[in-house]
């Protein structure tokens, strides 16, 4: 029988990132560090999850395996639908997250979004 975990918190307000992806600030970015994810007989299958509410919220969520970053996704949260899961890749052991504008007039930089970790 396995047992799963969990972490959830929040992501922080203020924009990291503009509209073409280019860092702002890195004080509105949150770093995860977990467990090395999906690596047999040690950590099981691992996901990230977004939540919005009152307005929908773009995300940059960058993951790193202990060697490079193997991947960069742009994800929209949106306010009215339910979580946004993505698994993670093998090994990811850091999980970088910011709110990216979604367009120059985009100035919705503190509506709450939460993400949840869960590992099995």
């Amino acid at each position: 029988m396995t047992t799963a975990a969990f972490q959830l918190g929040e992501v922080p307000h203020g924009f990291a990132y503009n509209e073409d992806g280019n860092l702002f600030h890195y004080k509105h970015v949150v770093l995860l560090a977990t467990p090395a994810a999906n690596q047999t007989g040690v950590w099981g299958d691992s996901w990230i999850s977004f939540g919005s509410d009152w307005a929908d919220v773009r995300l940059r969520v960058a993951v790193h395996d202990g060697s490079t970053w193997v991947w960069v996704k742009h994800i929209d949260v949106v306010a009215a639908n339910g979580r946004v899961a993505q698994q993670l890749p093998a090994g990811a052991q850091k999980i970088s997250i910011g709110r990216e504008k979604k367009a120059a007039n985009d100035f919705v930089d503190n509506a709450p979004v939460g993400w949840l970790l869960e590992v099995k």
